[in-house]
C-alpha cells in the first residue's frame, strides 16, 4: 500500500511539474504575442499563430490584414496600449479525446482609437459607446476625437500534430470563420464555457 501511495505521489508530482512548465511557456508566449501586437511585429505574431490558419489564409494576406487594421489611414489611427503583464492568467492544461492539449490565457486588452477628421458631440459619443458595448467592449471618449476601448480578451493555446506538438495560439473569437475552422469542437465548447464563467465572476466581483 505504501509503495502504491509513493508511486501515486511521484506520478502526481510529475503531472503537476509538466502543467507548471506548460503554463509558464504559455504565459511567456502570450505576453510576447501582445507585446508584438503593440509593436506591430507581424512576423513574430504569425510565428506564434496556429499553422492551421495558413491552410485557409496565406501569411502575406494575414500581414496585410493586420496592417490595415492596426496602422490606420487618413481617417483614423489605432494604438494598442501597453498591457500589464501581471494581469495575464493561464488556465489549467486540458487534453481532448484526440490528444490535443489546450489552455486559455486571459488578460484585459486596451486600445486607443483617434479619429483624424471627425469630432463627436455628446449624442454621437453615446451612439459609438453603445455600438462598442454590443461588441463586448467598454468604451469612453478621452476627448471629442479620441476613444479608449477595453475588453477582457482570451487567447487559446493549442498543442497538437499540426503544430508539431509545440504551443501555438489563436485569439478567441467565435464570430471568426478561421477560428471555427481550426479549433476542435471540444475545445470551442470548453472555451465558451470558460470565457462565460470569467465574465460572470468579473461582474460578481464588480458588484
Amino acid at each position: 500500500m505504501k509503495k502504491l501511495f509513493f508511486l501515486f505521489v511521484i506520478l502526481f508530482s510529475g503531472l503537476v511539474f509538466a502543467q507548471n512548465a506548460d503554463q509558464k511557456k504559455i504565459l511567456e508566449d502570450s505576453q510576447s504575442f501582445m507585446s508584438m501586437f503593440q509593436k506591430r511585429d507581424y512576423d513574430g505574431m504569425l510565428d506564434l499563430t496556429h499553422p492551421g490558419i495558413f491552410e485557409k489564409v496565406d501569411r502575406q494576406t494575414m500581414t496585410r490584414t493586420f496592417k490595415m487594421l492596426l496602422e490606420g489611414n487618413d481617417e483614423f489611427k489605432i494604438e494598442i496600449l501597453d498591457p500589464n503583464k501581471n494581469t495575464f492568467n493561464v488556465s489549467d492544461i486540458f487534453t481532448t479525446k484526440e490528444n490535443t492539449k489546450y489552455a486559455f490565457t486571459t488578460y484585459p486588452m486596451k486600445m486607443k482609437m483617434t479619429f483624424l477628421k471627425e469630432k463627436f458631440d455628446e449624442s454621437k459619443k453615446k451612439t459609438v459607446i453603445s455600438m462598442m458595448a454590443v461588441q463586448g467592449m467598454d468604451a469612453k471618449f478621452l476627448d471629442d476625437s479620441s476613444l479608449e476601448m477595453s475588453k477582457q480578451a482570451m487567447i487559446i493555446a493549442l498543442n497538437d500534430k499540426v503544430t508539431g506538438n509545440a504551443w501555438k495560439y489563436l485569439n478567441y473569437d467565435e464570430a471568426n470563420p478561421l477560428y471555427v475552422s481550426v479549433v476542435p469542437v471540444e475545445v470551442m465548447k470548453k472555451a465558451k464555457e470558460y470565457y462565460a464563467d470569467l465574465l460572470i465572476k468579473q461582474k460578481a466581483n464588480a458588484n
